[in-house]
């Protein structure tokens, strides 16, 4: 049986602004107006099961090659969220942010100095670490780590993952256990590529700009199903192999019984069908108990009167 340990880090790819935007006829940029909703949304679900740490994929090292009036306001707006107002409610709710990312001459001096201003204001709150990715890439985090290594000339037989990571940008942040990305897109996009070595993914269709807390507990809930088992055997596994296989029709059988499996109805090779069967059965799967969960939670609402008053 799965553990029901909350995940203590929890990282975010934000994906789908856009598309959620060209979907209204709108632009780029109400897309990313229209997620402030969803970034308040995931803090509310990161508090509320108790997650240590969240990490956000705010702008990317890449997103710099994005058209320039796009660009200017994730830099200034998306940033001003985490600035100002928001950060005196972050603080009262023991929120911590740290900033996670390189310096770059093109982010205004505004923007980068109030980031500072919220990291030092929130700096002894432990409730919540939020690690937010600001012009972050994971290759280039990595990158900085080995430069660094060599410019303090630690002895090539002492580098271990453990002291290799305290050369990385934020040192401290703990590896992912579930890495969460919105918007139906299955990769990584270059996000903390070393702290997620054995991080469990899952992968929603929501928008980024329609997630709300119900999405939060529904990956959690897809999360606590799985087995971690870090290079290990899970003891549970000799009892999932001794466990009768499905039946995908026996050509040797006689009868109307001896139907063909899925290699033999899509005309596919047997890994490939095996792959989409599975996959198509996971999404099924997923999207039932979101739709279970979304009725139980309407049928706890009180009724309301159609009646007028």
């Amino acid at each position: 049986m799965a553990s029901r340990t909350p995940p203590r880090h929890v990282a975010c790819v934000m994906d789908g602004n856009g598309r959620w935007a060209q979907h209204r006829g709108l632009e780029r940029t109400q897309g990313h107006m229209a997620a402030l909703a969803a970034l308040d949304a995931v803090v509310d679900g990161a508090l509320e099961q108790e997650i240590e740490w969240l990490s956000l994929f705010a702008f990317s090292t890449e997103n710099w090659s994005r058209p320039e009036e796009e660009v200017s306001f994730l830099v200034h707006f998306l940033a001003q969220h985490f600035i100002g107002r928001k950060a005196q409610a972050m603080h009262e709710r023991g929120v911590r942010l740290r900033v996670l990312g390189s310096e770059d001459a093109r982010i205004p001096a505004v923007v980068t100095d109030g980031l500072r201003a919220t990291e030092e204001l929130t700096r002894d709150n432990s409730t919540l670490q939020v690690s937010l990715a600001f012009n972050y890439g994971g290759r280039q985090d990595l990158c900085e780590a080995a430069q660094s290594l060599v410019s303090r000339r630690v002895p090539v037989r002492e580098i271990t993952p453990e002291i290799f990571a305290q050369h990385m940008r934020l040192p401290e942040l703990p590896d992912v256990d579930l890495l969460l990305r919105t918007g139906g897109e299955h990769r990584l996009s270059n996000f903390l590529l070393w702290h997620c070595a054995y991080a469990e993914l899952v992968f929603l269709d929501v928008l980024w700009p329609d997630f709300r807390v119900p999405h939060f507990r529904h990956a959690l809930e897809l999360y606590h199903q799985r087995r971690r088992r870090f290079g290990t055997v899970d003891p549970t596994d000799a009892v999932d192999a001794g466990a009768p296989a499905a039946v995908t029709g026996d050509p040797r059988a006689p009868g109307p019984s001896a139907l063909p499996g899925s290699s033999g109805l899509l005309g596919l090779p047997a890994a490939i069908a095996s792959h989409l069967g599975a996959t198509l059965w996971g999404g099924l799967k997923e999207t039932a108990r979101f739709t279970l969960q979304q009725l139980n939670a309407e049928s706890a609402q009180p009724a309301r009167s159609d009646r007028p008053s």
